[in-house]
């Protein structure tokens, strides 16, 4: 099925360079990866402005480097993946509501990413203006400098805004998912979580994407340690760790929760089999075949039986062990990293400014 019937405006504009360049990190950063390095070199003059200032800078700006690249493989590669993977935990009878959903947020990715955009237009925006006097403290104080600062933070509200359009899609794609869909969990599943690692990865890389707009967070309290209004920056940080904290913790309790019914429903069915079975081998005992109900078993013979109630006991025991919450020792450690980067460039804005 297809899984990836459009694309957005970023991702084309990678996908051409990429017949010209090969490798789309190469592609991403020669078409657009460069411009906020460029604006951060014409605005910022390292004899005028403060380590603190200028380290900050440099790692906001190292956060949309690889920004054009990151949705490129959201929207080219992890997307489509997540539901070529999913298929295989799908009934076979929802393949269309799958197919369904995949065409919808597909859609949703590519033509609403605005939507998103404009709740950090307003914030950015209103930190740039009212942010004027402390980066004037900091050389940015002509026309050049100041418009090429000015470029820097559109471009870096736009990424910003299209990374958090993916993290709601993934939650949203996810929540539909487990509501629509009907789960087929193998217990004999390779990864031990009844097929259910897929929406793990899937929720953890973009958790992954997501928090590398920590690096943002040594400038931005910078700048709301400086301005009057320093409310409007602590919103988008709260915004931020929001995004980080609902793009893993929600879609995954949600498709837990999902499962569970299911393997609920899966023991009660294996739970009759099982008494029916085992009504059927004591009739059995008992010399009485006559008094074998009509239950669509032809086996009469005890061993046979007998076989057949060990097989299904095993089932049982397979539905009843297998975890269903689709955390792996790897999609933990990819979580754990992407909670630390946020905390870790908080210590290290407190370090720089001696507030510890």
């Amino acid at each position: 099925m297809e899984y990836n019937a459009t694309s957005l405006w970023v991702s084309r504009v990678v996908d051409w360079a990429r017949g010209h360049l090969g490798h789309p990190a190469l592609a991403a950063l020669c078409t657009m990866g460069w411009i906020p390095v460029a604006c951060s070199v014409v605005a910022v003059d390292p004899g005028e402005a403060g380590t603190a200032f200028l380290v900050g800078q440099a790692l906001a700006c190292l956060m949309v480097v690889s920004a054009p690249y990151d949705v490129w493989y959201y929207d080219e590669r992890l997307f489509p993946q997540f539901f070529e993977d999913i298929e295989r935990i799908t009934a076979e009878s929802n393949y269309d509501t799958l197919q369904a959903l995949a065409t919808q947020y597909d859609q949703y990715y590519s033509r609403y990413w605005w939507v998103s955009t404009l709740v950090w237009v307003g914030l950015v925006l209103t930190v740039f203006v009212i942010g004027q006097g402390y980066f004037q403290s900091q050389g940015i104080t002509g026309p050049i400098e100041r418009a090429a600062y000015f470029g820097f933070f559109c471009y870096w509200l736009l990424f910003a805004g299209i990374r958090s359009h993916g993290a709601l899609i993934t939650v949203l794609v996810i929540r539909s998912f487990a509501e629509r869909v009907q789960l087929d969990v193998d217990p004999l599943h390779p990864d031990g979580l009844g097929g259910l690692s897929t929406v793990g990865t899937f929720a953890i890389r973009m958790t992954v994407i997501t928090s590398l707009g920590s690096l943002a967070l040594p400038l931005s309290f910078q700048i709301a340690a400086n301005i009057q209004y320093e409310s409007v920056v602590y919103a988008g940080v709260a915004l931020f760790v929001l995004l980080v904290g609902l793009n893993f913790v929600y879609p995954t309790y949600k498709v837990n929760r999902r499962a569970q019914d299911l393997r609920e429903r899966m023991l009660d069915t294996h739970r009759e089999r099982i008494r029916t079975l085992e009504n059927r081998l004591a009739v059995l005992a008992n010399g009485d075949e006559s008094g074998l109900p009509d239950d669509h078993l032809a086996d009469t013979d005890d061993e046979l039986l007998e076989l057949e109630i060990r097989r299904a006991r095993r089932e049982f025991e397979d539905y009843q062990s297998v975890q269903l919450y689709p955390l792996s020792i790897g999609i933990i450690t990819r979580l754990v990293s992407s909670i630390l980067l946020p905390v870790f460039f908080i210590l290290f804005e407190l370090l720089i400014t001696g507030s510890f």
